[in-house]
């Protein structure tokens, strides 16, 4: 009998975050075998009801946009398609923010929010060249820029900072031989919603050190207690240095969720225009055309949302609160950053959650920084909610009972 063949993954996957999509799938499985309900944190997504009128829209697009499962001129797929989405988007941009853009010029849709910020490093970013990535932060930044065999430099985002970098202790070596630099507020994983006075502070710091911006606003509509995050584009000289990502996901039933829109400075967004017109699936256009029809509602849309994942922030961050812990408040996203009991690791921490069902991602998965701390996505209703805070609670009656183990347990 002949060997198998032995396939060596690529040296940069050992560079890129860990994800095991199928050991997670399995193990949610045995707990269900073994009659536990597993409630998944891992991952925040607005859970928007579905608009039937919108679902037919998309089928309607899509009949005239997909032939023989190859792309086809966007020209084809409908009056609202490719210049008449961006020219839409571009109205409620100015609406939102009071600035204009040029629709032809400054807006880029793509398919894949999540590939968004990974396409701008393979976009822009040369091998050897430095990349700086906050941290803790969505992982998707660090895996572009390993794919594009650039140099990963984080830069911390500390609690005594409200996790806002702090620009003049980032090393001016450092920063001037970085080509591009991520953002993303309202911040994954801590809920941070910055203000115009950090974006004033991150242009000025960008343009003295020729760095390329570019600001993760996915999350950008989800902001609770009144909140509204400004775009990085208001601050004056923003759109020479930079590009922020928007995500449609607050649109009814969910279906755009992987409609993501660059907008921003020309030549980024002619550099990743390059590179994703080889990675749009077919259906982009239809996609755009349906949502250009429902976009002028997408505030209305928003503050459902915001008011459904308002209710679960308070529900949840008041739960823990009763239980002993001291946490911050988020103030935007969909996530609460908290922080683990004494002498646990955040990862040993969440395997002791997910044996009791309750499914979060280890802070170390986002960072160095975000050892300390596990992030729980605002998923459920009130019910599920709750019986997570349950399941918590029993989970922190053995630490009480532990008193020589834990002689002073404090969750602060």
């Amino acid at each position: 009998m002949r060997n198998p063949m032995v396939i060596e993954r690529a040296e940069r996957l050992h560079r890129v975050p860990l994800n095991r999509p199928l050991e997670h799938s399995r193990y949610l499985r045995r707990l269900a075998a073994r009659g536990i309900e597993p409630i998944d944190l891992t991952t925040g997504f607005a859970d928007t009801p579905i608009h039937h009128e919108t679902i037919e829209r998309i089928v309607t697009e899509a009949a005239g946009a997909v032939v023989a499962d190859s792309p086809v001129d966007p020209a084809e797929a409908g009056p609202l398609a490719g210049d008449g989405f961006r020219r839409v988007f571009s109205n409620w941009f100015a609406y939102r923010f009071d600035v204009d853009i040029d629709p032809d010029l400054h807006i880029l849709p793509f398919a894949g929010t999540a590939l968004g910020p990974a396409s701008v490093a393979m976009a822009l970013v040369n091998p050897g060249e430095t990349v700086l990535i906050p941290d803790p932060s969505h992982p998707a930044y660090r895996t572009g820029t390993v794919l594009a065999n650039g140099q990963v430099q984080a830069y911390p985002l500390h609690g005594r900072n409200d996790f806002l970098p702090n620009l003049k202790q980032i090393d001016t070596r450092v920063a001037g031989q970085a080509k591009l630099m991520y953002v993303g507020y309202p911040n994954d994983p801590t809920g941070t919603v910055a203000d115009h006075s950090f974006y004033r502070e991150l242009v000025d710091f960008a343009r003295r050190h020729n760095i390329i911006v570019c600001h993760d606003a996915t999350q950008h509509l989800l902001t609770y207690d009144g909140i509204q995050a400004p775009s990085l584009l208001q601050t004056p000289g923003a759109m020479n240095v930079g590009i922020e990502l928007f995500s449609l996901a607050m649109l009814p039933g969910g279906v755009f969720r992987d409609l993501g829109i660059a907008v921003g400075n020309p030549s980024a967004l002619a550099a990743m225009s390059q590179l994703t017109s080889h990675m749009h699936a077919p259906l982009l256009p239809a996609f755009e055309a349906a949502a250009a029809a429902v976009l002028p509602d997408l505030n209305r849309h928003a503050e459902e949302v915001v008011s459904t994942y308002q209710s679960r922030r308070d529900q949840m961050v008041s739960g823990l609160r009763e239980i002993g812990w001291k946490l911050r408040t988020p103030r935007g996203g969909p996530y609460v950053w908290l922080p683990v009991p004494p002498r646990y690791s955040s990862v040993r921490f969440s395997i002791l959650l997910r044996k009791a069902g309750v499914f979060v991602v280890p802070g170390a998965y986002l960072g160095e920084y975000g050892e300390g701390y596990v992030r729980i996505a605002l998923n459920g209703d009130e019910s599920q909610i709750q019986t997570v805070l349950e399941r918590m609670d029993r989970l922190m009656s053995r630490f009480r009972l532990r008193k020589r183990a834990f002689p002073a347990v404090s969750l602060a």
